[in-house]
């Protein structure tokens, strides 16, 4: 069966002559459910998102393969962005994984990829995941098991001593996040007076241990008209790429709500990466916003299938990772489809901390099988239609 989230008739059409029986699904703003049944859905449409999640339950396969597992090993952050995913804040996290609960997490994983299976690529994130007195522990038990390691840390403690230790433990590369090219920008959506000066901090310490690093900003409606200038920041610091993420209102973002590009902004803001891209003066990446696939293969018919995570030498258009081989592991031991995307997928908890065994028996991420579809943006209303 095919499940097709917001789908056009034509896809509909496309899916039914080569055999898949459909169930066309819609969401306010995109094609109702008439039309895809007109085109051939054996289902009709529903135009809540979850009654149509939920019609498919019986006819769930096995999720795909890991191929990166983003890992929030703590909600603490000293930061306080408009934008926060998880609403974190400066205080103790009550529930995050333990240190042993940690250990068996990474065992059971490697354990369900053997060589010369390759390991999934694990994004230590949090909140700060550099509040974690444990963490260079935990990247070597984790290096030592064969996982590749990079960390995305908010930048307050990158210093050059810490980035040491950490890279000696295993850690590749870092990500960090600058959403303007000037302090005033930065540090009123970072919520933090000084932010900008950590984050330059941060890239410098990461330049003088010898570590990559990628520069992450937030798109939204007040600043979609820095993209060539952030883009250019990048390369003046020294980072590898660029990763364009399209503001997702959940946690305190859903108070910017407002600050969502429309449609015709998003197209615009996406043309205008792509000619980025097309100057090759460095990699790019967009995260959250799916719509870049269809703009990408319009200007690009022979552009490369994206992969989950990409890769830090070259741009890349995933879109959106969720079902495509890309899993969040919250602080608390949930899993979700993505850190945008709170939903119950279960807990590592209830499997004796066996992430695979959890993995595989989540109704929610059996249900995603690459679709390249942005559920938390459709939840919320940010739009995602093609």
């Amino acid at each position: 069966p095919c499940l097709l989230v917001g789908d056009t008739p034509r896809d509909v059409q496309a899916a039914h002559a080569a055999g898949l029986p459909c169930l066309g699904v819609t969401v306010a703003g995109w094609k109702t459910p008439a039309d895809l049944a007109g085109a051939g859905a054996v289902l009709p449409g529903y135009e809540d998102l979850d009654a149509a999640l939920r019609a498919v339950d019986g006819l769930l396969a096995p999720p795909l393969p890991i191929r990166v597992l983003a890992w929030e090993l703590t909600r603490r952050c000293p930061m306080a962005c408009k934008h926060c995913r998880g609403a974190a804040r400066d205080a103790d996290c009550a529930g995050e994984l333990s240190g042993d609960e940690c250990r068996r997490v990474l065992d059971t994983l490697a354990a369900a990829y053997p060589a010369p299976r390759r390991k999934p690529l694990l994004i230590l994130t949090g909140g700060e995941p550099m509040y974690r007195d444990d963490l260079e522990a935990l990247v070597r038990h984790a290096t030592g098991l064969g996982f590749p390691c990079v960390l995305a840390p908010c930048g307050r403690f990158a210093t050059p001593e810490r980035l040491r230790a950490l890279k000696e433990a295993g850690i590749r590369a870092l990500s960090i996040s600058v959403d303007g090219p000037d302090a005033a920008t930065h540090d009123a959506f970072r919520g933090i007076p000084g932010a900008f000066d950590v984050a330059l901090r941060a890239m410098a310490a990461a330049r003088e241990v010898g570590l990559p690093f990628q520069l992450n900003h937030t798109v939204t409606r007040a600043g979609r008209h820095t993209l060539r200038a952030m883009r250019d920041f990048a390369r003046v610091q020294g980072a590898t790429r660029i990763d364009y993420f399209f503001l997702v209102p959940v946690g305190r973002g859903a108070a910017i709500a407002d600050q969502c590009l429309d449609d015709a902004q998003t197209q615009s803001a996406l043309d205008e990466i792509l000619d980025l891209d097309a100057e090759g003066l460095l990699p790019l990446h967009v995260t959250c916003e799916p719509r870049v696939l269809a703009r990408l293969r319009a200007r690009r018919p022979d552009a490369e299938p994206p992969a989950p995570g990409g890769h830090p030498g070259r741009s890349g258009f995933n879109g959106c990772m969720a079902g495509a081989g890309f899993c969040f592991l919250a602080h608390d031991g949930r899993l979700q489809p993505c850190g945008f995307y709170d939903d119950d997928g279960g807990n590592v908890r209830d499997f004796g901390c066996d992430l695979p065994a959890a993995y595989r028996a989540s109704p929610l991420l059996c249900r995603l099988h690459g679709g390249n579809v942005c559920l938390a943006r459709a939840r919320f209303g940010a739009g995602t239609d093609a």
